[in-house]
């Protein structure tokens, strides 16, 4: 009987397993490598937006920082830290701290999800002026001689104001910063024109009081005893002040009368005991002059060098504001009431350069706040200025409140750039009281002045200093 036939498995079936278990395993290796690099993506891809989200809260703490500076620049005490305060999936602190010349630095911390962490550190600029005076003037255009043309003998009271005591924004008497003088001046010139103009106001007031009162408050020579010109003739035998040749070491010498008393303004008599309330207390320059606070200060050298500066700037840093912040009058207003810049939304609001000059009148009012620049002739007749900021005058500019109906205030600050022509850059002769306001004043502000100023930040650097 024959043996069976055996049959053995070839080499190549033997082949053909092997590579097919080598593939599956290289297919498996080369799957899982294709899971894991797309686990990796996705957190990559995740750690990436969380990263750029926090960036983002800590940019909006950078935002956040510069408007509590807006709204807070000399009220509150630096530095200051600020938060930590939520924003959407996360938090943001904010330390703010001043470095010197108007210059902030901000460092906003954010924080977000998986403590995701962002820090960025912002420094911020404004232009370093500082008043120094209710009126700057850089130059030697203001030309004054504080003469209404009331006629009669000598000259009235002036019924304009210009106080250097700080008042808030309310207009109410602040403690923030201190008293500065009536005016500030870069030329010995002006400061000698000022002078010389207060010590004829001075005396012509004396001879119109003595002239006008009686002892007893009565009216004579012809005049109208007003109750302020009472309290500066006295009610002695004689005149408290003589209006002759005199020095100022007499104490009868017109020289020592006080512009800044609240007497002058007094509403009947006897004038003491009918003084108008604060801050309406003062006389037409306020405060009482002293060593320390002077009629018209002088500016050192290094004042004078700072302050030019700082107009350069303010005027370049204008032409860059953003359009929002901008507003242009570019005609007369006769009628209405008018509003520039709100005490949210201040402006930079400029007189159009392409006119002779423009007017405010028929008891329109206008309001505004923030900074207004005056290239031309601004005359206010018969009608309301509220400004609530910084004034500029510059180049042909003047502001002229040349009626007797001219109402309003400056609360803040008035800046004159004398284009060094002879002629006068801010005229307040011919104000008086009439029903239903109150006279031209020009009452400053620190706290007006900074805010208004806040519309020039400008950005110096950005870093994103570390993130984790």
């Amino acid at each position: 009987m024959p043996w069976p036939l055996l049959r053995f498995p070839s080499s190549e079936t033997g082949i053909v397993l092997l590579s097919t278990l080598l593939l599956m395993a290289l297919l498996l290796v080369v799957g899982a490598s294709v899971l894991s690099l797309s686990r990796t993506d996705l957190m990559i891809a995740r750690n990436l937006q969380i990263g750029t989200e926090t960036l983002w809260v800590a940019r909006s703490g950078a935002e956040f920082g510069k408007n509590w500076l807006e709204n807070n620049l000399l009220t509150a005490p630096l530095p200051v830290t600020l938060g930590p305060i939520p924003l959407g999936n996360g938090t943001y602190t904010v330390e703010i701290v001043a470095l010197g010349n108007n210059t902030y630095r901000l460092t906003a911390t954010g924080l977000g999800t998986d403590g995701s962490r962002r820090e960025v550190e912002e420094i911020v600029r404004l232009p370093n002026l500082v008043p120094i005076g209710v009126i700057l003037n850089e130059g030697d255009g203001l030309h004054p001689d504080f003469d209404d043309s009331s006629g009669g003998t000598g000259r009235r009271i002036p019924a304009f104001s210009i106080d250097g005591r700080n008042h808030s924004l309310s207009g109410a008497l602040s403690g923030t910063c201190p008293a500065v003088p009536s005016y500030a001046v870069t030329q010995a010139s002006a400061q000698s024109d000022l002078t010389t103009a207060l010590n004829i106001l001075k005396r012509e007031v004396v001879v119109r009081a003595n002239a006008y009162c009686q002892a007893d408050g009565s009216s004579s020579g012809g005049g109208t005893c007003t109750p302020g010109l009472s309290w500066i003739r006295g009610n002695a035998a004689l005149p408290r002040f003589t209006s002759g040749g005199c020095v100022a070491t007499n104490p009868a010498c017109f020289i020592n009368l006080d512009l800044s008393a609240a007497a002058l303004r007094a509403t009947a008599q006897p004038p003491a005991m009918n003084l108008p309330p604060a801050p309406q207390d003062r006389g037409p320059f306020a405060p009482t002059i002293t060593t320390t606070v002077p009629f018209a200060r002088l500016l050192t050298t290094s004042e004078q060098t700072n302050t030019h500066t700082a107009l350069d700037d303010l005027v370049r840093r204008v032409g860059e504001v953003s359009v929002e912040k901008k507003l242009t009058i570019t005609t007369s207003i006769t009628s209405g009431v008018h509003t520039y810049g709100t005490t949210v939304t201040p402006k930079v609001t400029t007189i159009e350069d392409g006119v002779s000059s423009l007017e405010i009148s028929g008891g329109a009012v206008v309001n505004g706040v923030g900074i207004l620049i005056i290239p031309r002739v601004l005359q206010l007749r018969n009608a309301t200025l509220n400004w609530q900021g910084l004034v500029v005058i510059a180049g042909d500019g003047d502001l002229r409140a040349d009626n007797s109906g001219a109402c309003g205030q400056i609360l803040g600050a008035l800046v004159i750039r004398d284009d060094a022509a002879a002629d006068r850059k801010f005229d307040l002769d011919v104000v008086a009281q009439t029903g239903g306001c109150a006279p031209f004043a020009v009452n400053y502000s620190c706290e007006a002045v900074a805010r208004a100023l806040t519309l020039l930040m400008q950005t110096v650097s950005w870093t994103e200093k570390f993130d984790g």
